[in-house]
């Protein structure tokens, strides 16, 4: 009985020895907090973007949106992909539901006006790349992994939409 005890007593000092240990780890990483991407105004990221000769990036979405939240979760999370946007382009964020007001081209309404009536966005999640000037250059309307975003957005942001090559030949190195 004693020996049963001993072992017993032992194992609860290991279980808990363990579970300290594994949670260690996971209490650093979670000290360290993780670069986020800095999201900005549509105006500002207009404006901006003029002023630096960046490209604008926006991603319009919806709350109820798997894929969306998927983006934010994974995709804008991913490093090379926060390199490149932080680069190369002033992100912006559009819920298409939204009331908020926003304004597009001088003209004051809200972020769900701007994304169906000035953009056409019907589907979600729909990524929108506009030039330093502000127009909408082009488009991606599904999810995109870390891999393709950077894809797309060094397409973008090597002018070679703008130069006419087509996202196959510059994927495939024919730019």
């Amino acid at each position: 009985m004693k020996r049963f005890s001993a072992l017993l007593a032992l194992s609860v000092v290991l279980l808990v020895a363990s579970t300290q240990a594994q949670q260690a780890p996971a209490l650093k990483k979670a000290a360290a907090p993780a670069k986020a991407l800095t999201w900005v105004p549509l105006e500002d990221g207009v404006k901006r973007a003029a002023a630096s000769g960046k490209y604008v990036f926006v991603t319009v979405y919806t709350d109820w949106c798997g894929y969306c939240r998927k983006l934010n979760t994974v995709t804008f999370k991913a490093a090379p992909v926060m390199a490149e946007l932080e680069k190369n382009f002033q992100s912006v964020k559009i819920n298409a539901e939204s009331q908020k007001t926003v304004v597009w081209k001088g003209k004051r309404m809200s972020e769900r006006e701007v994304a169906g009536r000035e953009w056409g966005v019907t589907g979600f999640p729909t990524m929108l790349f506009m030039s330093p000037k502000g127009e909408i250059i082009g488009s991606y309307s599904a999810y995109a992994d870390p891999d393709l975003m950077v894809k797309l957005l060094t397409y973008i942001s090597s002018g070679a939409r703008e130069r006419k090559v087509s996202f196959e030949d510059f994927i495939e190195g024919k730019s």
